[in-house]
């Protein structure tokens, strides 16, 4: 496994209980990888810090103006139904 490997999967290695082949696979790595084991220390940290903060109250209607740009944008699922998806237009 390479290291861009890891950095696409190593989200998952976050929770120790998993016993996939990929996890297996990135954990093996991250013992021979100083820099993916930085990495993963990093992320693990990040996560205990973004837990430790209270999540910020948004006033209602800002609330829904994040909302509506984010459907507006195929970010975030429109209600009773399937994601909005863009379609890119190729050039010819």
């Amino acid at each position: 496994m390479k290291c861009t490997d890891v950095y696409l999967h190593i989200c998952d290695n976050l929770d120790q209980r998993l016993g996939t082949r990929r996890c297996r696979e990135i954990r093996a790595h991250l013992r021979l990888c100083s820099n993916c084991s930085a990495y993963l220390a990093s992320l693990k940290r990040t996560v205990i810090l973004f837990r430790s903060v209270p999540a910020p109250r948004l006033p209602r209607a800002a609330h829904d103006r994040l909302i509506r740009a984010l459907r507006k944008n195929g970010c975030f699922p429109r209600p009773g139904g399937r994601p909005h998806t863009r379609t890119v237009r190729r050039r010819k």
